[in-house]
């Protein structure tokens, strides 16, 4: 399994030893003003609150740095499209593509946007083990009448929780099949179409048969959404109740201003 990317780094901080249920209501805060921002000095301030997350849990910026890696197509594609596409003051033209000013702000908030959203949820999954996610969910869905709809809020809680699970493996799939397919002599530069049907047929593949495995194994334990119980027995704590007054002063300030 990738250590790299959405995965859980043991620890014994403060973020560590926080209930699941505070962190995911702060991460749901945080996304919050994170699509609100739309100034380089609101983004500035995001960098401090993260960079102090980051000195508390323990954890190096390269495990972050690292995480965004595999988004960085994703990234550009949204930056060059804000960049050649908004009409503004134009600071660079060949031809007929063109730069403009507004374009490059806008691109650059928009991706910082995303940046940060990523950033936040690899704290979350660094910083809270699987298990812990799927309670911590489990326990914010619980009161919700999903009963009425057919389904019972561990059954979204697990689903959430194999999404998580899935991520990382998926990455080492594609990190095998591509080393792979290069030791066959397999040329990207020459050939790009052979080489994204090589590598998504055989991803696919495997993506079914891990999918199958996942729920042969659930259905050997006899798995049911409904009374199940917990291995963890999470409640919330002093520094938890401090957490939960802190998100109640931005909320307050988030809907006021």
């Amino acid at each position: 399994m990738n250590d790299l990317f959405f995965s859980f780094i043991p620890g014994d901080s403060i973020l560590h030893r926080l209930d699941p249920r505070t962190k995911i209501l702060g991460l749901m805060l945080a996304s919050m003003f994170i699509l609100k921002v739309s100034s380089f000095t609101g983004m500035s301030l995001l960098v401090f609150v993260f960079l102090s997350l980051v000195a508390t849990c323990k954890i190096p910026l390269k495990h972050f740095f690292r995480s965004i890696r595999p988004m960085l197509i994703f990234f550009s594609l949204i930056f060059f499209m804000q960049l050649f596409f908004t009409e503004g003051q134009v600071i660079f033209q060949y031809r007929i593509i063109s730069a403009s000013h507004e374009g490059l702000v806008l691109g650059t908030v928009l991706t910082l946007r995303f940046v940060f959203l990523l950033l936040f949820a690899v704290l979350l999954t660094s910083t809270t083990s699987p298990s812990k996610i799927t309670a911590g969910i489990e326990r914010l869905l619980r009161p919700l009448p999903l009963r009425y709809a057919g389904i019972s809020s561990h059954d979204l809680a697990m689903m959430m929780s194999l999404s998580l699970y899935f991520v990382p493996l998926l990455y080492d799939s594609f990190k095998v099949l591509r080393d792979s397919q290069l030791s066959r002599g397999l040329d990207v530069k020459k050939s790009p179409l052979r080489a994204i049907f090589s590598l998504s047929v055989p991803l696919v593949s495997t993506s079914l048969r891990a999918v199958e495995d996942v729920s042969l194994a659930m259905e050997s334990r006899c798995y049911r959404g409904s009374g199940r119980t917990s291995v963890h027995s999470i409640g919330y704590g002093p520094m938890d109740h401090i957490a939960i007054i802190i998100y109640l002063f931005l909320l307050f300030y988030y809907i006021v201003f």
